[in-house]
């Protein structure tokens, strides 16, 4: 079969995943913003005792979407360099433009926030999400009363740990697009 036509098969089936966890991410975050808001309405014994974990479990999911968002958006560059390269010419861009626009996919970043000169609106609605998300944690927390429950803690506390030192670990650290990096470099 002709590379440049698996190429291009391949990238119009990432394009479509893309879209899909797009679509998905935007439902979650509505979704979760309505049960804080909810929970946050009806005010009862239970809400704050939920409300860490409710921010919690939003963000391992968001990360979820955003580690395929950096999976999606590294194959999706790596294809159409590649669909370049055996063309011989530059016809498709939308990498260049993802990167400029949105946020530059090699770059150190926050999760999917490039600070610096790369910083953008992608950025800084990905920071303010998080920024949410840690002000829902924190308000539950600070209306708890500890005393009440050790096992609670100790539970909310492990969970917290075993998150934050995930997503250091993948994320900032980038163990996960240093694989995918590992893979491109030995095929290009």
């Amino acid at each position: 079969m002709d590379k440049l036509k698996v190429l291009s098969e391949q990238l119009v089936r990432m394009r479509q995943m893309n879209r899909y966890y797009h679509q998905q991410f935007l439902t979650d975050v509505r979704l979760l913003l309505f049960i804080t808001v909810l929970m946050l309405t009806f005010v009862n014994s239970l809400t704050y005792y939920l409300l860490p974990f409710v921010a919690l479990f939003g963000a391992v999911l968001l990360a979820f979407h955003a580690h395929y968002l950096i999976f999606s958006r590294n194959f999706s560059d790596y294809l159409e360099k590649q669909i370049n390269k055996t063309a011989d010419e530059k016809i498709l861009i939308a990498h260049e433009l993802e990167n400029n626009y949105f946020f530059p996919i090699q770059d150190k970043k926050i999760v999917v926030a490039s600070i610096g000169k790369s910083y953008s609106w992608f950025g800084f609605v990905t920071l303010f999400i998080t920024a949410y998300g840690i002000g829902i944690y924190a308000y539950g927390i600070s209306n708890i009363n500890f005393s009440d429950s050790f096992i609670y803690l100790l539970v909310l506390s492990s969970i917290t740990l075993i998150t934050v030192t995930t997503g250091v670990w993948w994320f900032i650290l980038g163990v996960g697009e240093k694989r995918l990096k590992d893979i491109y470099e030995k095929y290009e």
